[in-house]
């Protein structure tokens, strides 16, 4: 009867964790359909799954696998160990290059996300980046090269060389409606096109939520608008209720009411 027991306790103490174990991966270079097909098996894992590039390779995305998106969205629980790799999108169709799904968690580390375009990144849940480059990105009818809706941290790592196009339609290289932290971030070398002197525009953030930034540094963010606009700015723009917290010099932050943008238009 013991035995039967102990038997029992030990099959059902292995099927527990089969049932809370996620995937662990490793995707051969350039392999960018089992890349795809792992977040797919990481989404129907109920544990914390990973996926491992090959070292310095190259993911090439020349289609989307979802609607707009040429991985398909992060919908479990996924850490994605880039190895410094780069993914880059090569698509005829606009397209981001990934997305978090709200109750997601997503983290990425040494990793280049570069040729999204139709933004990038798109988060709505919570994404770690950790020495992360999201460059070399351009816009179609999304606002953003990273929106971010849910719980953002970037530790480290780079978002540059970018171009956004803001049409009838406020805009930011980053667009923060949520929770965003940056640490040694250096956000540099975009290059944002605001249409309408009365749009709020900012080659680096445009914040309507709450930033915690710590040696966030911006350089180089062009606003090339005619005429020239008091809502475009290169470094962080808080609009409504968008706040800054921690250490960032007075000069990379402005304020504009959405009071007064909205009464411009």
């Amino acid at each position: 009867m013991r035995y039967r027991l102990a038997l029992l306790l030990i099959v059902a103490s292995t099927s527990l964790a089969a049932c809370t174990r996620g995937i662990h991966v490793e995707i051969a270079n350039n392999d960018s359909a089992a890349l795809a097909e792992a977040i797919r098996a990481a989404n129907a894992s109920p544990g914390q799954s990973t996926i491992r590039l090959a070292r310095r390779g190259l993911y090439i995305l020349g289609q989307e696998t979802a609607d707009g998106l040429l991985l398909p969205p992060v919908a479990g629980k996924l850490t994605i160990e880039g190895n410094y790799a780069e993914i880059r999108g090569y698509s005829r169709a606009p397209a981001a290059i990934l997305e978090v799904s709200a109750g997601a968690s997503l983290r990425i580390e040494n990793l280049v996300l570069a040729e999204g375009t139709n933004g990038t990144v798109r988060n709505y849940g919570r994404l770690g980046l950790q020495n992360v480059g999201i460059v070399d990105g351009s816009t179609q009818t999304v606002p953003a090269i990273v929106l971010n809706h849910g719980r953002l941290e970037a530790v480290g790592g780079e978002i540059a060389y970018n171009h956004l196009l803001s049409n009838r339609r406020d805009a930011g290289t980053v667009l923060n409606y949520g929770e965003a932290r940056f640490t040694d971030t250096r956000i540099h070398g975009n290059r944002a096109i605001g249409r309408y002197p009365t749009l709020a525009v900012s080659g680096g953030v445009l914040n309507f939520g709450e930033i915690r930034a710590d040696g966030l540094s911006f350089a180089d963010n062009e606003i090339p608008s005619e005429p020239a606009s008091g809502l475009s700015f290169g470094g962080i723009l808080n609009v409504g209720n968008g706040s800054v917290r921690g250490e960032t010099p007075v000069g990379d932050v402005r304020s504009a009411e959405l009071a007064d943008i909205i009464a411009t238009r």
